[in-house]
């Protein structure tokens, strides 16, 4: 948990500490976690990155929670460089140039103009006429044992290769031309997976459910059934202050036109993953250990993709035949899945509601922490829409941050 790391900072005595941050609602944590150290090793040179922050978050969130340096590192490599430049002679000018740059983002974001006050008769205009498609059934279901070697076929190679591992350029280009990095990458990576996959060393669960849903103005409501009364959650969600003027209830039909649905999930691919993976590193197989890690979090980004499409079949609204899983990485498919965190829902203590309709500890293995993350790390949650107009937008940072406390 956040509230450890820093104990075992200190116990360790370290020279540096790096963070990654891989899912969405993460840098929530790792800002607390950041506040925390410096409490206790006020000068220890931080370094974070990772899918879910950026460098203008890094400076405007992290860096102004610490009194020492903090530095963003875009990919693991982009870290590797910045701590030799920091035990280098190169120290003092990466020091000032680091200042130099997050006072510029900070100072960009603080003069960014205001959003325009929102016009009260400018909602969105999403279109409910049409009757909501209907799911086979509004029970609980569990899966357990799913085929890890289908779930492969949905990882996104962009995101392992560029994001996780370190990898600079297209890799399907690169591959072609035989860069030498690329080809024994690949190779070393397609070696863990097959040893994966024999030895079974990722198990894939997941939980789902259908859910009869209505809105109210920026409020979701999850009912047990199309008839009953009394709500069993409500999910207030942030809307844009300007533009489209969007938000997320809007995509579910309204009270008074009758009820519509939404699906709710839980996968996971990560139990057991962060004991090995540190078995690996203290045998000094590094980038095995790295490698694993990264594996087994797209892998479950992967089976949320993967469900999720089925989830669209079982509603009657699968994609086309001739769909490719590069264009489902791309969302070109009917309907929306959002996970708390996100710019439209970044209310990450949404999570205890979603758990408490779905007992994804029972029924798959995740657990919420303290900060609402889940554990293992390598799980992703979700709420799934099915409108057509639905798709991803975001509400502005004002809004998000207002939404999220």
């Amino acid at each position: 948990s956040a509230s450890r790391r820093p104990i075992a900072c200190r116990a360790s005595r370290p020279v540096a500490v790096g963070i990654g941050v891989t899912g969405r609602g993460r840098d929530r944590a790792v800002r607390e976690t950041v506040r925390s150290l410096g409490a206790r090793l006020p000068d220890l040179p931080v370094l974070v990155g990772g899918a879910a922050l950026s460098a203008k978050f890094t400076a405007k969130r992290i860096a102004s929670a610490y009194d020492g340096p903090v530095f963003y590192a875009k990919d693991a490599m982009s870290g590797l460089a910045l701590a030799n430049d920091y035990f280098g002679p190169r120290r003092e000018a990466l020091l000032a140039k680091n200042r130099e740059h997050q006072e510029f983002l900070r100072v960009e974001t603080a003069t960014t103009p205001a959003a325009a006050a929102p016009d009260a008769a400018a909602a969105a205009a999403v279109d409910h006429s049409a009757p909501p498609p209907i799911p086979p059934d509004l029970k609980l279901h569990a899966l357990s044992d799913f085929d890890v070697a289908e779930i492969f076929s949905f990882v996104n190679p962009i995101m392992l290769y560029g994001k996780h591992l370190g990898l600079r350029g297209n890799l399907e280009q690169l591959l072609r031309d035989k860069n030498p990095k690329a080809v024994e990458l690949t190779r070393r990576v397609a070696a863990l997976q097959d040893e994966i996959l024999e030895k079974k060393l990722i198990s894939a669960r997941a939980v789902y459910k259908f859910f009869a849903a209505d809105s109210d103005g920026d409020r979701l409501s999850l009912y047990a059934s199309p008839t009953a009364q009394d709500a069993l959650a409500h999910f207030d969600f942030p809307r844009q202050p300007s533009g489209e003027r969007l938000c997320l209830a809007d995509f579910a039909r309204p009270a008074a036109d009758g009820r519509d649905y939404v699906a709710l999930f839980v996968v996971t691919c990560g139990s057991g993953i962060r004991e090995l993976s540190d078995r690996y590193r203290d045998a000094g197989e590094y980038l095995r250990s790295h490698a694993l890690q990264a594996i087994a979090i797209e892998s479950a980004e992967g089976f949320a993709e993967l469900l999720h499409s089925r989830l669209r079949r079982m509603w009657g609204i699968g994609d086309p035949a001739a769909m490719t899983v590069k264009e489902k990485f791309q969302a070109r498919y009917r309907g929306l899945r959002v996970s708390f965190g996100y710019p439209a829902c970044p209310n990450l203590e949404d999570q205890v509601k979603l758990f408490s309709l779905l007992d994804p500890e029972k029924n798959c293995g995740v657990t919420l922490t303290e900060g609402f993350m889940m554990e293992p790390e390598a799980s992703v949650s979700a709420l799934v829409f099915h409108h057509p107009q639905a798709r991803y937008f975001s509400v502005g940072e004002a809004a998000a941050e207002a939404a999220a406390g």
